[in-house]
């Protein structure tokens, strides 16, 4: 595929690095947003993904870079960091939703996507809680099901269905100093796995970089983490058994567990957990192509070593998370398939936040 370089804003400037260095290397224009402090880290020290490849169908080798520049204005290899206030939707042609559900309810934030939706841009989503219009477009999960969900619902509704789609965010990446924001390193390599848009011209944008950025190779080799199309809009729903069955897991009363410990300490819960969210996802339309089994999950924990997002924020004193687990109690109930032990994670989740809450 040839043509101008895709204009492409990318909301989240941590997570969003992953997509935005790869999609800039592979010859695109890409402008990240982010705080202020955290934008002036990634000017000062410079934006580096550390990847591990596999050579020769041997082991995963971590250690390999790749480097994009920083600019004023973005250019291919070069990125430009951005404020929320500063960025300008009109000088882009698709947008990247990489933040935290909760973060978009912050007025500089909502302000934004005021601008995101007036531009006409597609967004494409990489958050584990898809955006509202997006799950409402499927036609198979009632608007109850979004009760006591989303920080951040007023904003979400403002987005067209049409411009909207979610890839499931399986790659894992992290932070080996803080205070280098620009450094991320990336610990499981799984693939973006985007479902389809409605709009055709939409869809044909993320055809292209989704096959620009799959072309990418890092010391000779097709660099890990791509941008996977798919044909079922159902399709990311495929990552909720992994969020409740590990992610959601973390959050303990002394301490956050590892991903690794949530799911092995209790491998027959794990596994009781995955298959009944397998089953609530198989319900509302998810193709069994799209599913992972358990066992190709449970494996891949293993490298998870580190606790979840959610719980780290949980333990940091946060007092807003994404509530993909209240998503799934408000659909078991309406399904009739309410469960115990899922009831239980949430029950452990909102018991954090009201302790974060009383704290402050």
């Amino acid at each position: 595929m040839t043509g101008s370089p895709v204009r492409v804003l990318i909301l989240g400037a941590s997570y969003g690095m992953l997509p935005g260095v790869k999609l800039s290397l592979a010859g695109h224009r890409v402008t990240l947003v982010g705080r202020a402090d955290e934008i002036a880290a990634m000017a000062r020290d410079g934006l580096s993904l550390t990847m591990p490849l596999r050579r020769n169908a041997g082991p995963l080798q971590a250690g390999s870079l790749l480097q994009a520049a920083v600019a004023d204005v973005a250019a291919p290899g070069a990125v430009a960091l951005v404020t929320p206030e500063n960025a300008n939707p009109q000088a882009n042609d698709f947008v990247i939703l990489a933040m935290q559900e909760p973060q978009f309810a912050a007025p500089e934030v909502g302000a934004l996507i005021d601008r995101i939706v007036a531009a006409g841009l597609p967004c494409l989503s990489i958050m584990n809680l898809p955006p509202l219009p997006f799950l409402a477009s499927l036609g198979t999960i009632p608007n109850s099901a979004f009760e006591g969900v989303y920080a951040s619902e007023a904003v979400w509704r403002k987005l067209p269905a049409e411009l909207l789609t979610v890839a499931c965010p399986d790659a894992q990446a992290i932070r080996p100093d803080p205070m280098k924001p620009g450094h991320i390193s990336v610990t499981l390599t799984s693939n973006f796995k985007a479902a389809p848009f409605i709009d055709g011209r939409a869809q044909m944008l993320l055809d292209r970089l989704a096959h620009d950025m799959s072309r990418l190779k890092l010391d000779g080799l097709r660099a890990p983490v791509l941008l996977l199309t798919r044909a079922s809009r159902h399709a990311p729903l495929a990552k909720w058994p992994m969020l409740i069955a590990g992610n959601c897991r973390c959050v303990h009363p002394d301490s956050p567990r590892t991903i690794a410990q949530a799911v092995h300490d209790d491998l027959a819960q794990s596994r009781e957990i995955y298959e009944e969210i397998v089953a609530l996802i198989r319900g509302l339309g998810t193709p069994d192509s799209e599913i992972v089994p358990f066992a190709s999950y449970a494996k891949a924990a293993h490298r998870l070593t580190r606790p979840s997002s959610l719980a780290r924020a949980l333990a940091a004193g946060a007092v807003q998370v994404e509530r993909t687990d209240r998503l799934i109690v408000n659909l078991q109930r309406i399904v009739g398939t309410p469960s115990p032990a899922v009831d239980a994670i949430a029950g452990r989740i909102e018991d954090q936040l009201a302790l974060n809450r009383d704290g402050l």
